[in-house]
């Protein structure tokens, strides 16, 4: 009873809930006006046309009977008028309580009412004693996959959704969900974020910043993880307070571009930890092409140690008799010199000195042009939007603007003389 008292009192204390009940109030007073009139006029003819006379509770049986096509047959008219009037009740039964009713009823409250019990279902804060927990303020495929790595560690985590409906949905899906504002000081005051390992702020750009100010405003301390689509977002979201800003595209198109084995360097670092870095490096078109680990002799020749293959999207354990192909990605760790020594050993294509062909130029575009201009190689770029024109006519050696299925645009762009396609 408590439970259902809570949800009545939620039901009702909302603004469209009590105008959609007041509507359907009004259409059972006008139907059950409808009823009391059929009834009147059916006393006033069964007496004046056809000489007979019945109870009220008689005129309110038929009536109903007639309205709701049930038509039981033990009461009926003899004279034409009274027929007439018999076809007006029965044709406004099917459009008052046959048709309109039972729309009225769930437009106005049924619908309604289900809405509000999943409202009510999904919770509206943490746990009491909550501590060491994520709160992740949207649901994508990058928090899909941080919840994976969060349940491995067993770290609790919240995600915040303002739509009640998909937070049911999310929680049927066993996640750990909060109906609330990702921009409201009180949803995170419900999530105890004083309490909280770290806020991850992974929607746009503003709305990040708008959490980023809010969860400040609760807390001072809190780490706060935002993503990025714009460089210039970065110093933005760090003014606001974030902790750290991650800036995905950025670092997708600084990525691709260190996946290609053009320019002077062959080997890319793509980490580092004291004095040792990480490098991915390819050995198409190197004398190191087809071998195996055991038979390059890398930490021999280089002082480099081969620790993981990338194979079509795929990391794989280095194995000694694992054979690097001209789609395989090595990982290999080593000190600067050691790197250094590496590109000597793989060498670089003179054929190679013509542009890389880029095609699109969002940000991972720019971004990926832009890390290839810092190792001197030449860019081409194909957009097919003219109004970026003035945005990014800088940044290619040669832009061409047009459609990149078109065979005479990629040809302008440099196709046949370029040595790869960044898409």
């Amino acid at each position: 009873m408590k439970f259902l008292a809570t949800q009545l009192t939620y039901f009702f204390s909302q603004t469209q809930i009590r105008q959609n009940v007041r509507a359907l109030v009004k259409y059972l007073l006008f139907l059950v006006a409808v009823i009391v009139i059929f009834t009147v006029l059916f006393h006033l003819i069964m007496v004046r046309f056809e000489g007979r006379e019945h109870s009220w509770i008689t005129g309110l049986y038929w009536t109903l009977t007639v309205m709701s096509t049930l038509g039981f047959g033990d009461i009926t008219f003899h004279s034409d008028i009274g027929r007439v009037f018999s076809i007006v009740v029965l044709l406004s039964g099917i459009i008052l309580l046959l048709i309109m009713l039972p729309f009225a009823f769930i437009r106005f409250f049924y619908a309604p009412w289900l809405e509000a019990q999943i409202h009510f279902r999904s919770p509206r804060g943490a746990p009491p004693n909550t501590k060491g927990h994520v709160v992740i303020c949207n649901y994508d495929s990058i928090s899909e996959n941080l919840i994976k790595g969060l349940k491995l560690d067993r770290i609790p985590y919240f995600v915040i959704e303002p739509d009640p409906v998909v937070a049911a949905r999310l929680m049927g899906d066993d996640i750990s969900v909060v109906t609330g504002e990702v921009d409201s000081r009180e949803t995170y005051e419900r999530l105890a974020i004083s309490q909280a390992r770290m806020v991850f702020a992974n929607a746009g750009d503003t709305t990040n910043t708008n959490i980023t100010l809010t969860v400040r405003e609760v807390d001072r301390d809190v780490p706060i993880a935002a993503l990025s689509s714009a460089e210039d977002s970065i110093d933005i979201l760090e003014l606001s307070g974030a902790t750290h800003v991650l800036p995905l595209t950025c670092e997708l198109g600084r990525h691709l571009a260190s996946r290609i084995n053009v320019g002077p360097e062959r080997a890319h670092v793509v980490g580092s930890f004291r004095d040792w870095v990480v490098a991915e490096f390819t050995v198409h078109e190197s004398p190191l092409a087809g071998l195996t680990i055991r038979e390059m002799r890398l930490r021999e020749l280089t002082g480099i140690n081969i620790v993981g293959v990338w194979e079509r999207g795929r990391l794989l354990a280095a194995d000694p008799e694992t054979s690097l192909t001209d789609t395989s990605v090595a990982i290999g760790i080593g000190n600067k010199e050691q790197v250094a020594r590496l590109n000597e050993l793989l060498g670089v294509n003179e054929t190679k000195s013509n542009p890389v062909l880029i095609i699109g130029g969002g940000r991972v575009g720019i971004a990926a042009a832009l890390a290839l201009k810092q190792k001197g190689v030449r860019v081409n770029m194909v957009e097919c939007k003219a109004e970026l024109r003035e945005r990014i006519e800088d940044i290619p050696n040669r832009l061409v603007i047009g459609d990149a299925a078109d065979r005479e645009t990629l040809m302008r762009a440099g196709l046949s003389e370029t040595p790869l396609v960044i898409l």
